[in-house]
């Protein structure tokens, strides 16, 4: 335990010498299900506790602002190994030769392009599918633009349009979970297959207005995109002639100069080749704060659209009232979602739906969460499908959570 601690020690003052504007930041938090099971089944009820993350990243950035790397370690990383080493959730470094210009070449599990600031991550409030139902991967093919691989991008703004990003992505190493490992370069492939990866991510800010986004994902690069017509796993097209698509393109709009709130909305579409039909998400989200006697208001709805015979469109939406409740806050979100089938209707088969309030009192450095969470027809994680059967289930979790 001494050797580790002076290891950390003298990496921290290097790292502090290397860097004029360095920080080390951590978060710990543990979680426990005070019950959880099928409310039919009284044998099926269990309790149990985990840590859910602990992560450890530092960061810094050169005295003139031209250089700089972030690494975050997290407990998940250390235990699932990849040829014998770690991976890791975010490892990068970046350079900006020009003021116009950043180079950036590492991963980020996240994405630095990414998309969902109303209807991902940020809906909860930052908070994942341990204390809500949220099924991050639906969201983000709706407003695609976040990658999870290693990889190389080039950024360039203020090239003589006002407000206008321009963002080339090429991944450069192994695709989705685990993103990237340590020690030699052991995923490569040919020119041909990494350019199949290929993304194109750009913004303009329209003043007053908000922000437009547009996005396009080469087939090699659609990661997880489901299709009942396609039926399978799109993770990776070795080459652009194996591919089923012409890959994916996304548009949506945030609007940030509205007076009652935020509002987002968009979709993406993959194209098809002359085989397969169009398959189209679309979505919306709002965020308002300061309703009557409610402090917050948060609603969001998507759907999937396929353009083949026979198939069954999909919607889904959450709804999260959000008021003061003492020293903290009660968020409360109701979930539904439908199959909307070509014949008759199965409520059993084509409903589902979750009410999930969660009580949140901040504490110096930190919080303590408590939820309530009843879901039938969904699974656990998400109300991005429906699952057959209409039994109730349970679950009490629970949080502690320190952030230094």
């Amino acid at each position: 335990m001494k050797k580790v601690i002076a290891i950390l020690a003298v990496s921290a003052m290097v790292t502090t010498a290397a860097f004029a504007q360095a920080s080390v930041a951590g978060t710990v938090q543990t979680r426990l299900n005070v019950v959880q099971g099928n409310l039919s089944d009284d044998n099926d009820l269990t309790m149990g506790g985990l840590v859910g993350t602990a992560w450890l990243q530092l960061s810094g950035a050169n005295a003139d602002g031209t250089l700089g790397g972030l690494w975050r370690l997290r407990n998940q990383d250390i235990v699932r190994q990849t040829d014998g080493g770690p991976w890791f959730h975010r490892a990068f470094v970046w350079w900006r030769p020009i003021e116009q210009m950043r180079i950036w070449l590492g991963i980020d599990d996240d994405g630095i392009f990414g998309t969902d600031a109303l209807a991902g991550w940020d809906f909860h409030q930052g908070d994942n599918d341990y204390m809500f139902n949220h099924d991050w991967s639906f969201w983000r093919r709706v407003f695609p633009g976040t990658w999870t691989s290693f990889g190389l991008a080039l950024s360039f703004s203020n090239f003589g349009v006002d407000g206008l990003a321009i963002n080339f992505i090429l991944p450069t190493g192994q695709r989705g979970h685990p993103g990237a490992t340590s020690g030699a370069i052991t995923d490569t492939r040919t020119i041909q297959q990494m350019l199949a990866g290929f993304r194109l991510h750009t913004t303009y800010a329209l003043p007053g207005i908000g922000t437009l986004q547009f996005v396009y994902n080469a087939p090699g690069g659609i990661m997880n995109i489901w299709d009942s017509n396609w039926g399978d796993l799109r993770a990776y097209s070795p080459e652009w002639g194996d591919a089923t698509n012409f890959g994916q393109v996304g548009l949506s709009l945030l609007m940030t100069g509205l007076d009652f709130g935020n509002l987002i909305f968009g979709g993406a579409v993959i194209i098809p080749d002359s085989d397969h039909d169009l398959d189209l998400h679309l979505g919306a989200a709002l965020h308002m704060a300061n309703i009557a006697d409610i402090m917050g208001l948060r609603f969001r709805i998507g759907a999937h659209i396929n353009a083949a015979s026979g198939s069954n469109d999909f919607l889904t939406g959450n709804i999260m009232p959000i008021f003061a409740l003492g020293p903290g806050s009660l968020m409360f979100d109701i979930g539904l979602s439908m199959v909307l089938p070509d014949g008759d209707f199965d409520a059993e088969n084509h409903l589902g739906w979750s009410v999930k309030p969660v009580y949140r009192l901040p504490l110096a450095q930190g919080s303590f969460q408590i939820g309530l969470q009843l879901r039938s027809g969904v699974a656990q994680g998400g109300n991005a499908s429906v699952i057959a059967g209409n039994d109730v289930h349970i679950r009490i979790p629970m949080a502690l959570t320190f952030s230094f």
